[in-house]
């Protein structure tokens, strides 16, 4: 088991600026930034062809879903919780949302 474990090469680190998880309690914790390891797809995965995601849906339907390939799920395999921003940091990020322009154009 040990063997098919870490010759794995594809692993990679991603930060999530709000993730959101349960504690034991039953308690949401969140939304805070984590460092998150996953599992990236096989590029030789024969259902998803190495994108990750499968295609799915109903006849009528008019978009499709997409789900998660067994060869590379959306759950980290492990995560280190980040400290939260300080408030006012918080309060500049949330009056830079707010604003009616992106990207230093003014809206009309």
């Amino acid at each position: 088991m040990t063997r098919r474990i870490l010759p794995r090469h594809r692993l990679a680190l991603r930060l999530w600026s709000g993730w959101v998880s349960t504690s034991r309690r039953g308690r949401p914790i969140g939304p805070r930034p984590i460092l998150a390891l996953h599992r990236t797809p096989d590029p030789h995965c024969p259902t998803c062809d190495g994108e990750g995601q499968v295609m799915s849906g109903v006849p009528g339907q008019d978009e499709p879903d997409f789900d998660d390939c067994d060869c590379a799920p959306f759950l980290p395999l492990a995560w280190i919780w980040l400290p939260k921003p300080p408030g006012w940091a918080q309060r500049l990020l949330l009056a830079r949302r707010r604003q009616p322009y992106a990207f230093g154009t003014k809206a009309k």
